[in-house]
């Protein structure tokens, strides 16, 4: 795979996002501009507020509050064993030079490397 083609496809990609983003603003400003539309939108933004400060509500009940705690700690520390696994994955890929791993419990389990292009720092404009 040579330089350029990986050029070319970043520049076809970029080319479809902006063409995305123009077309995404053509279809907010059709919606705008529909009195139906705006009118429901209004009548779900209320019920979704609604609903929003009776979960609130429920949430910060004490027997309940206590849960939600729990369960955003363990979120936290998913994640952080998450971004850990995936450092020792990519580690034990470049050495092993393979995508499959026995687990604990003796099951072999394939994994999956991802790279994503970074924003770029300037702009064509």
């Amino acid at each position: 795979m040579d330089i350029s083609t990986i050029r070319n496809r970043i520049k076809m990609i970029e080319e479809l996002e902006a063409e995305n983003k123009i077309s995404k603003e053509l279809l907010k400003s059709a919606l705008d501009n529909d009195e139906d539309y705006v009118t429901a939108a209004k009548q779900a933004r209320e019920s979704l507020s609604k609903r929003k400060r009776i979960k609130d509500k429920i949430y910060g009940e004490a027997e309940n509050a206590k849960v939600v705690e729990d369960i955003k700690a363990n979120k936290e520390e998913m994640n952080t064993l998450q971004e850990i696994l995936s450092t020792e994955l990519t580690d034990y890929y470049s050495k092993q030079k393979t995508d499959e791993i026995e687990d604990a419990h003796g099951r072999r389990r394939k994994f999956k490397l991802v790279a994503r292009l970074m924003p770029s720092d300037y702009s064509e404009n």
